[in-house]
């Protein structure tokens, strides 16, 4: 087995036969959605699965850049029960911090459980398309955004407010989830003309095979 960094801050490519991506175990020994944890030289990684996470899926089909480094503080919008999070969490480490924005009560009950013991995670429970329920969130360098709603551009603009100078963002679209009846080629042209309005597409990556009819695009903040 081989253990290699990767060109981005804090993920690691894990080569034994196949080639799969990790982090740091923040908390050693636990793995609250039963990933891999491996351990080399004194230390845990966690596997993150590119079936599982469109942002895991992101880095696998290549995606430019992934502007994550630790004390980073970051916004997640759409966190569910807190398995994409809890990665973003190992990246940031304990000077870091992860406000993840959750409408759903049900998964917000799994999402406080992780954050009991990643302590660098922020549970709220709010919709993402209010930010006024969430003011008091801190200016953040990243937001993640994964809100299967037909206005998830708009939302995103309207989260901007929490970016710091030249922040960046990632934001993944189900073309389903905004119209069933387009082409998702139609649907990823109009929302990438939405986010230009406010940002600057630094790329954008198709998400098959492991996400079908998704689309995620990293963007960064003009002005």
């Amino acid at each position: 087995m081989k253990i290699t960094k990767s060109k981005f801050e804090g993920i690691y490519w894990i080569e034994n036969g196949k080639k799969k991506i990790a982090t740091i175990n923040l908390v050693p020994g636990y793995a609250p959605f039963g990933e891999q944890l491996i351990k080399m030289n004194d230390v845990e990684y966690r596997v993150w699965n590119p079936h599982r996470s469109k942002w895991a899926a992101a880095i696998m089909k290549g995606i430019k850049e992934f502007p994550l480094k630790k004390g980073d503080k970051v916004l997640y919008l759409g966190a569910a029960s807190g398995q994409s999070a809890s990665y973003i969490s190992d990246i940031v480490g304990k000077d870091g911090k992860v406000f993840c924005v959750e409408i759903a009560p049900r998964v917000m009950r799994d999402l406080i459980f992780v954050a009991e013991k990643k302590e660098n995670m922020i549970p709220i429970l709010a919709d993402a398309t209010n930010p006024k329920e969430y003011e008091f969130v801190e200016k953040v360098d990243f937001i993640f955004q994964d809100v299967a709603m037909p206005n998830q551009a708009e939302i995103l603009k309207r989260n901007s407010k929490f970016l710091k100078k030249n922040g960046h963002a990632m934001i993944a679209v189900k073309s389903r989830s905004v119209d069933v009846s387009a082409k998702p080629s139609e649907i990823f042209a109009k929302i990438e003309k939405s986010l230009k309005e406010k940002f600057e597409i630094i790329d954008k990556k198709r998400l098959e095979p492991y996400e079908m009819d998704h689309i995620v695009f990293l963007v960064r903040q003009k002005g």
